[in-house]
C-alpha cells in the first residue's frame, strides 16, 4: 500500500544569498568555461562533472506532509545513494493501533516512494534499518507485529530483508510472546549471521515494562533471549557490541527509586547466559543513551539535573571497556527548558573530525508529547577530547522530535525524526516525518536554493510569550545584540545580551508579531518572528 507525500521545505530565514565558493574554485567558473567550451571540449566535460558534483552536495531541511500520523525512528543511506527511513503510522487516535511504514528520498530530499505494511494481521511497527555488510542493494529491517489476526497486541519480533524498492524479500520471525507485548527497539549485527535485538516486554496484566535481548540467527528462525527482572520496571534505551570483551552492553533505566530513575549498563555475554550489571559513574538524571567511540572506549549521553530548578542540561561521558569513567562534560542549556539527548534511540555520532551529540531543546515537562511551545534540533559539535566546539540550532517553527543521526558516504550529517505544528488551527497533534541534512560542519550550504534555513546560533523562547522572552546563545557566542521590530520594520527594542541565557522584559509591548534579529561580531546569528500573546 503506497501513499504519496508532499515535501515542504521549512523556511526559517530571509537572509540574502551570498556568492558560493566551492573550495578555492568560485561558481563564476561556469561562465568562463562556457565561453571556451567550443574551443576545448575537455573543459566542457570537466565543468559537467563539476556541476554534477556540486548538485550532489545539496543540503536541506524538509518536512514530508501527509494525511497519516507518522513517527519516524531510523534512517540509513542506501547503496544507490538515496536515503530510506522507517517508523510507524498511528491508524487511530492514540498510539495503540499502528502499521509499519518506510519511505525513500534522494540526497536532495526529494520524495521517491513509500511503503506501508500491516501484514494482514493487525498491528505492526518498524523500529530500525541497518545496511547489510555482504549484499549490495539489501538491508535489514527490525520490527514487531501481531502473529494472530485481530489480536491487536504486538507479540512477535522480526528482522526482515528488504531491497532498494522497499520490498520484503526475506522474512525472519523470532518467537511469539502470548502473555506480553514485545516491541522491538534497537539492534546490532555481529558478523554476517547474528543480530542482537533489544526489545521492550510489557505484560498484559501489569503496567511494568522489562527489557529483553534476543540473539537471532539470520540464517534461520533460531533464537535465544534474556529477559530482565519482573520485580521492577526496566525501560530499554540502547545497546552496543563490545567485540574486544565479547559482550553486549545494554543501557536501560530502572524505576524503583522514586522520581529519579537509575541508568545502569548490563554487560551480557554473547550466549546471553552471563550478566553483570554495573552503575557507571556520572551525574546524569535520566534518558541516557550508549554509543561506541572506538575499540577501547564508549560514550553515554544523558541529562544533568539541578535539584532546585529541575533544569536539565545535556551531557556526555566517556568510559573504558571496564566501565571506568574517563571524562564527562555538561553542555550549556538554560532555565525554563528541558534538554534531552534526542527522543529516539541514537544521538551520538562519531565522524573523523568530530563527536556529534544530538539534543532536543526546549522540551517542556508539561504537555508532553504535544506541548504548545516549539522545540529545536540541537547539534553539539565536540572534538574527540569531549571539548565543545560549537552549537547549532535548527527548527523553532514547530515541535521537532529528533530520533536518529547518521553520516553519509559524502560526509554529510543527516538527522531524522517527527514534527508537528504547535500553532495549527484547529489544534491537532499530528506528526509528519522530517529530515535535516547538513554538511560535515553542521551547516546548510546550498547551491540552488538560498531560501533554506541557516543554522540558528541564538534562539528566542517562549514563543508565543507574554511579559518576557529569553535569548539563548550558543556556546561560541559569549555576547550578542537583540533587536525587535514591528511589522512595519521599525526598531522598537534593543537589548545587549551578556550571558548564554538572558531574560528580556517585554511587558510594555502590545500583543502582536515582532520580527527579531540577533547579531554578534557583525553577523546575524539568529532571526525569526516572536509572538506576544
Amino acid at each position: 500500500m503506497g501513499l504519496t507525500l508532499v515535501a515542504q521545505p521549512t523556511k526559517l530565514t530571509n537572509l540574502p544569498a551570498q556568492k558560493l565558493q566551492f573550495g578555492s574554485v568560485p561558481v563564476l567558473l561556469k561562465s568562463r568555461i562556457f565561453r571556451n567550451m567550443k574551443k576545448n571540449a575537455l573543459l566542457f566535460l570537466l565543468f559537467a562533472c563539476f556541476s554534477t558534483f556540486v548538485h550532489s552536495q545539496e543540503t536541506f531541511f524538509k518536512k514530508y506532509i501527509s494525511s497519516d500520523d507518522k513517527a519516524i525512528y531510523s534512517i540509513i543511506e542506501t547503496d544507490d545513494n538515496n536515503l530510506m527511513f522507517c517508523g510507524i503510522i498511528n491508524t487511530t487516535s492514540g498510539n495503540s493501533d499502528k502499521i509499519g511504514t518506510m519511505s525513500k528520498i534522494n540526497q536532495n530530499g526529494d520524495f521517491i516512494d513509500t511503503r506501508n505494511y500491516d501484514f494482514g494481521a493487525g498491528n505492526s511497527g518498524f523500529a530500525e534499518l541497518i545496511n547489510t555488510s555482504t549484499t549490495n542493494g539489501y538491508y535489514y529491517l527490525l520490527g514487531s507485529q501481531d502473529s494472530i489476526a485481530g489480536n491487536q497486541t504486538i507479540n512477535s519480533v522480526f528482522v526482515h530483508t528488504i531491497d532498494d524498492e522497499m520490498n520484503i524479500v526475506t522474512r525472519r520471525i523470532y518467537g511469539m510472546w502470548t502473555e506480553s507485548m514485545n516491541s522491538s527497539w534497537d539492534f546490532e549485527l555481529l558478523g554476517d549471521t547474528t543480530a542482537y535485538i533489544l526489545s521492550i516486554l510489557t505484560n498484559h496484566n501489569s503496567p511494568q515494562g522489562h527489557f529483553s535481548v534476543i540473539k537471532a540467527d539470520l540464517l534461520n528462525n533460531d533464537f535465544a533471549y534474556y529477559k530482565s527482572s519482573d520485580s521492577i520496571s526496566q525501560a530499554a534505551s540502547s545497546l552496543i557490541i563490545d567485540k574486544i570483551s565479547g559482550l553486549i552492553k545494554v543501557n536501560y533505566r530502572v524505576f524503583n527509586t522514586g522520581w529519579y530513575p537509575t541508568n545502569p549498563v548490563a554487560n551480557i555475554s554473547y550466549d546471553l547466559m552471563n550478566i553483570e550489571v554495573i552503575m557507571p559513574e556520572n551525574e546524569f538524571f535520566s534518558q541516557t543513551k550508549i554509543g561506541n567511540k572506538n575499540d577501547s572506549t564508549y560514550l553515554l549521553s544523558g541529562a544533568f539535573i539541578d535539584d532546585n530548578t529541575l533544569q536539565r542540561d545535556l551531557g556526555v561521558a566517556e568510559y573504558n571497556l571496564s566501565d571506568s569513567l574517563l571524562k564527562q562534560i555538561k553542555l550549556p542549556g538554560g532555565l525554563d527548558s528541558v534538554t534531552y539527548p534526542g527522543s529516539g534511540k541514537r544521538n551520538i555520532l562519531i565522524t573523523s573530525n568530530y563527536i556529534w551529540v544530538l539534543g532536543w531543546y526546549n522540551t517542556l515537562a508539561s504537555g508532553f508529547p504535544c506541548q504548545n511551545e516549539p522545540t529545536w534540533i540541537l547539534l553539539n559539535k565536540l572534538n574527540h577530547d569531549l571539548e565543545l566546539q560549537e552549537q547549532l540550532f535548527y527548527g523553532g517553527d514547530g515541535v521537532y522530535f529528533p530520533n536518529d543521526i547518521i553520516e553519509t558516504s559524502d560526509k554529510h550529517i543527516v538527522v531524522a525524526g517527527k514534527f508537528y505544528n504547535n500553532l495549527a488551527v484547529p489544534y491537532n497533534c499530528h506528526f509528519d516525518p522530517f529530515v535535516l541534512k547538513v554538511n560535515s560542519e553542521g551547516l546548510i550550504v546550498n547551491t540552488t536554493n538560498h531560501d533554506l534555513p541557516i543554522a540558528q546560533e541564538a534562539i528566542v523562547f517562549p514563543n508565543p510569550g507574554s511579559g518576557y522572552l529569553q535569548v539563548k546563545l550558543a556556546i561560541q557566542h559569549p555576547q550578542a545584540t537583540l533587536e525587535l521590530f514591528d511589522m512595519n520594520g521599525r526598531l522598537i527594542l534593543t537589548e545587549e545580551i551578556h550571558t548564554d541565557m538572558q531574560q528580556v522584559n517585554t511587558s510594555s509591548l502590545s500583543t502582536g508579531i515582532y520580527p527579531y534579529l540577533i547579531t554578534a561580531n557583525g553577523k546575524v546569528i539568529g532571526n525569526g518572528k516572536w509572538v506576544k500573546e
